[in-house]
């Protein structure tokens, strides 16, 4: 028999879509557990249980992180990270220099400046304050825009 939860308080049957499938045939045990339940239970609701989200990602080099590594990393928080940082002036010349390249050339440039801030800072999901003792070498945002732009014309001539 296929797995199925029930809740006496509010009573709902929820049911696997596999449940499901086995309840259409009246000869199946699923099929008399139902009728049984309707019996005991006339306003008996069923629903079908829904996937799981996912609470942890694992990225490709085996970092865990909670749902999504990058959730809540705006523009803004960007902004305000860099600001904090000592040598923040050459930092924010480079973000702004990305971000409005990135905002020229397609209509949501996020993903282009997220990956250089990325690249940038990328112990900043770890120990965010490890910047504050260690300046690391600046990535140049004209150098990193031609390495992303050369990866994704190379990606469209292969697709071609």
């Amino acid at each position: 028999m296929e797995k199925f939860s029930f809740d006496v308080i509010s009573q709902t049957l929820t049911i696997t879509a596999q449940f499901a499938k086995m309840m259409n045939d009246p000869e199946s045990d699923e099929y008399k557990l139902v009728m049984r339940f309707r019996q005991d239970f006339p306003n008996l609701t069923i629903t079908k249980k829904t996937h799981k989200s996912a609470t942890h990602c694992t990225t490709k080099s085996g970092e865990k992180f909670n749902c999504n590594q990058f959730k809540n990393l705006t523009y803004d928080r960007m902004e305000k990270f860099i600001s904090a940082l000592p040598k923040s002036e050459s930092y924010l010349r480079e973000y702004s220099f990305v971000k409005d390249f990135a905002s020229a050339i397609q209509t949501n440039g996020y993903t282009l400046v997220r990956k250089w801030f990325v690249a940038q800072f990328p112990e900043f999901r770890k120990n965010p304050l490890f910047y504050l003792s260690h300046s690391p070498e600046l990535v140049s945002g004209f150098q990193f825009l031609d390495e992303e732009t050369a990866g994704t014309e190379t990606v469209q001539k292969k697709a071609s």
